[in-house]
């Protein structure tokens, strides 16, 4: 019983010093001097709740996504998520969702995909969804970061994969590049490509509050 209670006891003061140390990073700035350009691209941010996604123009001057993940159809932006592969081809729903498919992606390195959808019509500006003026900089840079998420074959393009039958038609999945896990997830992704566009977001962003924090 001491050992249960022991072992009891170092999980829970794991699971609250995670909490704190997100938390802690969550409120501490990254590209604190950021200010929005006035003029430039519309990009976008969004959550389910849970996961972030970048939303991004279908076709620029810079990149044709259209011919880049070879989607056919007149889309004005494609909504852009990273994450674990077995997570997101299974669970289409949270009903869906099975114990050992969560256990896995929280504590074991797996495999992972990127998840687009794309938009007919200007993404709407809500709760769940924030708008961003990238200026060019900023914008090719978080082009090249989405665009180098996608994992390429031998002839440089984007590998697909047939998703579970209860996806719509209008969701597609890519294999990617790197591995999820508790410390690298959806959030973390999104993040990391804030970050490197220059655009102020979390130290380090576990869960989607973290990302959205900065950006409303």
């Amino acid at each position: 019983m001491k050992i249960l209670l022991k072992s009891l006891l170092y999980v829970i003061s794991a699971i609250l010093l995670f909490l704190l140390l997100t938390a802690l990073c969550t409120i501490i700035p990254v590209n604190s001097n950021y200010e929005e350009s006035k003029e430039g691209t519309e990009i976008y941010i969004s959550t389910n709740g849970v996961h972030t996604n970048i939303i991004l123009p279908a076709k620029t001057d810079f990149l044709n996504w259209g011919e880049y993940l070879q989607i056919n159809g007149s889309y004005k932006y494609f909504e852009f998520g990273w994450g674990d592969k077995e997570f997101y081809l299974n669970t289409p729903t949270w009903d869906d969702l099975e114990i050992s498919t969560a256990i896995k992606a929280a504590f074991l390195p797996t495999k992972t995909i990127m998840q687009v959808s794309g938009y007919k019509q200007i993404p709407q500006i809500s709760k769940k969804t924030v708008k961003i003026i990238a200026n060019d900089v900023q914008f090719q840079k978080i082009t090249t970061f989405v665009a180098g998420s996608f994992k390429q074959n031998g002839k440089n393009r984007t590998i697909k994969i047939t998703p579970n039958s209860k996806y719509s038609f209008n969701e597609k999945f890519y294999q990617a590049n790197g591995t999820y896990h508790l410390f690298n997830t959806c959030n973390n992704w999104t993040n990391k490509g804030l970050k490197q566009a220059g655009i102020k977001n979390a130290l380090y962003a576990t869960f989607d509050k973290s990302v959205m924090y900065h950006l409303k």
